[in-house]
């Protein structure tokens, strides 16, 4: 599944991780990295099946099948799994990066609460160099006051 979806372009291109092309032998090596612990990764599954992947490695990163875009899995992928990363009293903070041409992305980071902490070049494995992309970051405290849903008004 994993292999087969990043075959897609349009999500390859996205991801500053992965190698491109990604191949079988690259597939069998993050799923046995995964099963063995050592990439804290979570496949993101729905009732058509494999939607996509999350994780938190050191930064959140995430990407998914392009007919499940715009449904909103990545933000309750994040949110779960920001969760339980924040359920660890030691942990103060996480990052996260999208390239400027995706702000859907950003989008996504801003909703779960992240906010930007730079500019950056982020590498691009589809284009095979470097393009311009924004650094965010997300706080405890940012991410525990963000949580707290808005009060609504009395008609």
């Amino acid at each position: 599944m994993i292999h087969a979806t990043l075959q897609d372009i349009e999500i390859a291109r996205w991801l500053s991780r992965v190698p491109h092309p990604y191949g079988p032998a690259d597939a069998e090596w993050f799923a046995g990295e995964v099963e063995a612990g050592r990439i804290p990764a979570y496949a993101v599954l729905d009732d058509e099946g494999f939607a996509g992947v999350i994780a938190i490695d050191p930064t959140l990163g995430y990407w998914f099948a392009r007919d499940r875009w715009g449904r909103g899995y990545a933000t309750e992928a994040g949110r779960a799994l920001l969760t339980a990363h924040f359920a660890d009293p030691a942990v103060e903070m996480v990052e996260a990066g999208y390239y400027d041409e995706n702000p859907g992305s950003g989008r996504v980071l801003e909703k779960l609460g992240f906010e930007p902490a730079g500019a950056q070049m982020l590498p691009s494995p589809v284009l095979g160099h470097d393009v311009p992309g924004q650094k965010v970051r997300l706080t405890r405290a940012r991410w525990e006051t963000h949580q707290v849903a808005p009060r609504r008004r009395a008609a």
